[in-house]
């Protein structure tokens, strides 16, 4: 699992962002493959400079589907949101009226995520569907989807078509964690310009210790077990919110090998 969890062309290490990652390589139940250039995650796009943009053209990007609230793209637009090559869409996960006091400290940092990750899954679902819905569109070729640091709603979205992959709990679970790999650096120059504080001193920073504080596996571990709880799973889930047996089985068939 290692091997495919960090596999060369799993994370695009290109200016302007920091965790824009194909979700192909990942082992199925079954034995199959997810297939390379069918599905990326990323982070917030709005950095990226036209080098960066026409590398994810070559790619194979032709639709982007931006997770944020309004507020948050209104103050940082989506640099594909204006690219011809590109369809963008806007599915606002949490909702504008969405304000980080809504949750305030809930003690472990699993916890607190897991209540946010809830409440997405809840009560967030026409957002989910239409995003899950965009990726399914045969019409809408080669999907990115992101948020700002790309760890939480997209891995929300990213946990969603693994598991109608039939990639196994684990894998979803690690591929979830993996961002912090990829946002310590991003992390520690907010530090740095003050955006952000911390109480463990800068020099003791890791990137296992930014992932127990902000992408624990265990976090992602309970939304998995809560879809299986009160939904039946993740196929269940997505067929209640609205997907169509057609739209699950393009998905299917796009992603898997």
């Amino acid at each position: 699992m290692k091997d495919d969890l960090m596999h060369p062309r799993r994370h695009l290490g290109l200016d302007g962002a920091h965790n824009i990652r194909d979700l192909g390589g990942y082992l199925t139940a079954d034995g199959r493959r997810t297939r390379w250039g069918t599905f990326l995650r990323a982070d917030g796009l709005h950095q990226l400079p036209q080098a960066s943009q026409d590398t994810l053209i070559d790619y194979g990007v032709r639709t982007v589907v931006d997770l944020r609230l309004t507020r948050e793209l209104n103050r940082q637009p989506d640099v594909f949101a204006d690219r011809p090559e590109v369809k963008y869409h806007h599915e606002n996960v949490l909702g504008d009226e969405y304000q980080e006091g809504d949750f305030p400290d809930l003690g472990e940092s699993a916890d607190r995520l897991f209540d946010i990750y809830k409440m997405v899954i809840d009560t967030r679902q026409p957002a989910l569907r239409n995003a899950l819905g965009v990726l399914a569109d045969p019409t809408s070729p080669g999907g990115m989807y992101h948020c700002t640091a790309g760890k939480d709603r997209t891995g929300i979205v990213s946990a969603l078509l693994l598991g109608l992959a039939g990639v196994p709990r684990e894998t979803i679970t690690e591929d979830y964690a993996l961002s912090a790999r990829f946002l310590i650096d991003r992390y520690l120059e907010m530090l740095a310009a003050g955006e952000m504080t911390s109480d463990v001193p800068v020099e003791q920073i890791t990137w296992q210790t930014y992932q127990d504080e902000f992408c624990p596996p265990d976090a992602m571990h309970r939304v998995l077990q809560h879809l299986d709880d009160r939904y039946g799973g993740i196929e269940a889930y997505t067929r209640i919110i609205g997907m169509t047996s057609a739209e699950i089985e393009r998905i299917r068939t796009a992603f898997v090998g």
